[in-house]
């Protein structure tokens, strides 16, 4: 006979484990499993690494960055702005008084 386990953990650590799971070629039950294991042969929780959760630095991969840099490039707008902000000044003026003209 077997149980069913349930947790609530938060939805980050869950997709980065199962990231990790699938990179390692295991399931959430061997992990479960695992665990349980450690427990019963060490009387305590496994060893964490020293660092709170949340508080670890993430390292991304030269994939992960290359994908990053090419989505941030895709949001840039190309727009091109004067240099001269007395034309600024001068758009928006005409702006206002073609706004004022109309409304009069």
């Amino acid at each position: 006979m077997s149980k069913m386990v349930s947790a609530r953990i938060p939805d980050a650590l869950y997709e980065q484990g199962c990231v990790q799971l699938e990179q390692l070629g295991a399931t959430q039950t061997q992990l479960v499993k695992a665990a349980f294991d450690y427990l019963l042969c060490n009387r305590s929780l496994p060893p964490t690494s020293g660092v709170a959760q949340g508080k670890r630095k993430r390292v991304l991969t030269k994939e992960q960055r290359d994908s990053l840099a090419a989505r941030l490039a895709a949001c840039r707008l190309d727009i091109r702005i004067p240099s001269d902000v007395a034309y600024d000044k001068e758009v928006i003026r005409r702006a206002r008084e073609a706004k004022h003209e109309a409304l009069s």
